[in-house]
């Protein structure tokens, strides 16, 4: 129908009239019937040639003409084609039967160049190959395979596999070999021994397949076989370095893990079973994060990665800041660790393996040790008995317990004395019922067996029925209940072997209890604790004996002066009026007035000491001119100077300043210094008193020319009633004690050098006064 339209356009006289356009259409489809297609296209052209017809007929007459010329067209045309297209066909088919022989020589000669191919791939392969028939006769070896087992090829070939394979390694080679040929595996790959033709060994590795037939059926195996006797010997090694390795590894007592890149687990060690809780199994392959808390996870990843980047190939692992790296167990417990992280690059990965151990009974340790240390500064700190027990309380319950219960004793017969320190300061109504109890010593209560025994007791649990045969009655019971005590440990206060009190730590908050690993430093700590307090009570009871001392004192002072003070007003009537003869021996009464003066001194200087140790020595200062003063003692002391066959001197610098101080105390520190030199000092000797500037101060110095004090007098000689000489009756040994208290409270300092066998020197000092606000003291009034 399109080549009928496009044939109208061209052949006008066929479009003029229907009529002869349908003939035409007609003509061509009658025609492709019967002659097919190439007749067709004849027709066409026929019936355009046909179309001159229309200038000579009419309409009608040229549809029945047309019709007519393409059955005479048909008749003709389809003979004509057939002959034609006959004569195509059998071109056609020579042409096939020579492209086909091209093809065959074509193909022929692609297999011939396969062939050759395949002879020198397995001629020159550097692996052995090998054709074998299915009996195991070699059919076809390379090179290569000959020069691994020393045979030729032609050796070869009148061989079996099985004759060189190793014994040992031939049942399980033919089993595989069965299976090839049955199809219950695509190849086969083993491990085998083959026996050289010089009888030694090589280790091979084998890959074989099947070569089939046309019709399926087996023909050859085709194999590989590769020399790996290096590579076992490498492995035998490693095996064996890994084995040993993994054995020190096991038996190392420290934690040892070892991590991939990805920092999963992949070695993990007895010790760190022991120490983690996990088996090898449940953590071989899981991400080391499940020995660390949680809230470390991001923090420990990016420490690793960047170690692993950096140029350090081992370092010890710390935390940020100075606590201690935190490891956690499979029952959820948190300890602290040391470890120390090394890496290993193998090929192009690495391994990173951490070494790492459990610190927590050093930390432990550690943190015991700066406790008693601080304790230990703590106790000694004062020796008040009553901040003492407080002291101990409160050193407990910051650090060891919730309650500190100590208890003391009062004697034999008495109740004890308890002493409660809550760590809330909310609980002091209870404290203070608690502390009036009365606990009877002889009944049962919570530490008596502590008391019985010496040795220190824990509870680890309480119960009520603890509770309930501790007490001593209902209010008692009711008391320790309102404590809420869940854990209890108690250890003796001992002092030289001498029980005297019991240390109680109580908790009752939180989920830790005591146990025996807790006693070694309650121990210590109630060790100093005793040690402290009795220290307090021998301080106290020091400073109540002090007490009662200053009260006798002060008996003394008032009771011995009133009748000493009537003896020497009657002693002193009997001397003689003024131009009376001396009717009676004076020497009696000379006497009596010595020893009344010398006994108003003893009082004195009692009662001085006793107020210097009290720090309560009066003191009135002023302006003090140094050189006067020395000039009016040492001409007071020279007359017992001269008694006693001994040379006193005076050495004073020029322009020597006035010192702040009182008078008649300072006159006392010299009257004792000189006195006591002139006690020591043999008769013919010498003694000198001098003063000279010195900084802000005036230095003051007696020297004697005597016999000198020991060493060991030197460390006693301020010591109240001290003497060198035992048995001596030169005084009460109160005037140098008295010397040095009076010399500190003026702010001086006093001291002394001595040679035994050359003398002695005491040297004391005391502040200048102030030139532009003192004067002299004709002019000042004492103040206190």
């Amino acid at each position: 129908m399109g080549l009928a339209l496009v044939l109208r356009d061209f052949v006008p006289s066929i479009a003029e009239t229907s009529a002869g356009f349908v003939a035409l259409v007609g003509a061509v489809l009658l025609t492709s019937v019967v002659a097919g297609y190439r007749a067709a296209v004849v027709a066409i052209a026929l019936g355009v040639v046909a179309g001159t017809i229309d200038s000579l007929t009419t309409s009608s007459e040229r549809v029945v003409a047309a019709i007519w010329q393409a059955v005479v067209f048909v008749a003709v045309s389809g003979g004509v084609v057939s002959i034609a297209y006959g004569r195509a066909r059998a071109g056609r088919l020579a042409t096939r039967e020579r492209e086909a022989r091209a093809e065959s020589d074509a193909a022929n000669a692609r297999l011939r160049e396969s062939e050759e191919r395949f002879r020198l791939m397995l001629d020159e392969a550097p692996i052995g190959m090998a054709i074998v028939a299915l009996d195991g006769r070699f059919v076809r070896v390379n090179r290569a395979l000959c020069q691994l087992v020393g045979y030729t090829a032609d050796e070869l070939q009148q061989l079996r596999f099985q004759d060189i394979t190793h014994p040992e390694d031939l049942a399980p080679d033919l089993a595989q070999a069965e299976r090839l040929i049955r199809r219950e595996i695509p190849r086969m790959q083993v491990e085998k021994r083959y026996i050289r033709k010089d009888g030694t060994l090589v280790t091979v590795l084998l890959h074989t397949a099947i070569l089939y037939r046309p019709n399926g059926l087996p023909l050859y195996y085709i194999s590989q076989i590769t020399d790996i006797s290096a590579r076992k010997q490498t492995e035998e090694a490693l095996r064996f370095s890994e084995a040993r390795f993994s054995g020190i590894i096991a038996i190392a007592t420290e934690a040892i893990i070892s991590i991939d890149e990805s920092q999963r687990i992949t070695v993990f060690n007895d010790g760190a079973e022991k120490l983690f809780g996990y088996t090898r199994d449940e953590v071989i392959g899981v991400p080391i994060d499940i020995l660390i808390p949680e809230r470390y996870h991001v923090r420990h990843r990016r420490d690793v990665d960047i170690f692993l980047s950096g140029p350090a190939t081992a370092r010890s692992m710390r935390s940020h800041n100075s606590d201690d790296l935190v490891g956690r167990r499979k029952s959820g417990e948190e300890f602290p660790v040391e470890a120390a992280i090394s890496k290993l690059q193998i090929d192009h990965s690495f391994t990173m393996t951490v070494v790492l151990h459990d610190v927590t009974e050093q930390r432990r340790t550690q943190r015991e040790q700066r406790f008693l240390a601080e304790a230990g500064k703590i106790l000694s700190s004062s020796l008040d008995y009553e901040q003492t027990l407080t002291t101990v309380g409160e050193l407990v319950v910051r650090d060891l317990a919730n309650w500190c219960v100590i208890q003391l004793a009062q004697g034999e017969h008495h109740p004890m004395r308890i002493r409660v320190i809550p760590d809330d300061p909310r609980l002091r109504p209870i404290v203070e019922e608690i502390e009036r109890l009365q606990i009877d010593p002889t009944l049962p209560h919570a530490t008596k067996e502590v008391w019985e025994t010496r040795r220190p007791l824990v509870y680890e649990q309480l119960q009520v029925g603890d509770l309930e045969r501790f007490s001593q009655s209902p209010e008692h019971l009711r008391l320790l209940l309102a404590m809420e005590p869940r854990s209890f440990m108690e250890v003796p206060l001992l002092v030289r072997g001498r029980i005297v009190g019991v240390l109680g730590f109580v908790l009752s908050k939180g989920e830790r209890t005591y146990t025996e690993r807790d006693l070694p430093l309650a121990r210590a700590l109630a060790d100093r604790a005793a040690l402290a307090i009795e220290n307090g009570r021998l301080y106290l009871s020091a400073l109540q004996a002090m007490k009662l001392r200053d009260q006798v004192l002060g008996v003394v002072a008032h009771d011995l002066r009133n009748p000493l003070t009537l003896i020497q007003l009657q002693t002193s009537s009997l001397e003689p009026r003024p131009g009376t003869p001396e009717r009676r021996d004076p020497k009696p009464r000379q006497v009596i007035l010595r020893a009344t003066e010398r006994m108003n001194r003893l009082i004195q200087d009692l009662l001085d000491v006793s107020q210097i140790e009290a720090g309560q020595l009066r003191i009135e200062r002023g302006s003090v001119a140094t050189d006067l003063l020395l000039e009016d003692v040492v001409e007071a002391e020279r007359r017992l100077a001269t008694a006693q066959a001994l040379e006193l001197q005076l050495e004073l610098a020029t322009a020597l300043p006035d010192v702040l101080g009182d008078h008649d105390r300072i006159s006392q520190v010299l009257e004792n210094l000189i006195g006591n030199a002139i006690k020591f000092t043999p008769a013919g000797g010498k003694i000198v008193v001098g003063a000279r500037p010195q900084d802000h101060n005036v230095l003051f110095w007696i020297a004697d020319t005597g016999p000198g004090i020991t060493a060991e007098g030197l460390d006693h000689i301020f010591d109240p009633f001290w003497q060198a000489k035992k048995g001596s009756r030169h005084g009460a040994g109160l005037g140098l004690p008295i010397a040095r208290g009076i010399v500190e409270a003026h702010g001086g300092r006093i001291w002394v050098e001595s040679t035994v066998g050359r003398g002695t020197i005491f040297f004391f000092t005391l502040p200048r006064a102030p030139v532009s606000s003192f004067l002299r003291p004709e002019s000042l009034q004492p103040a206190s």
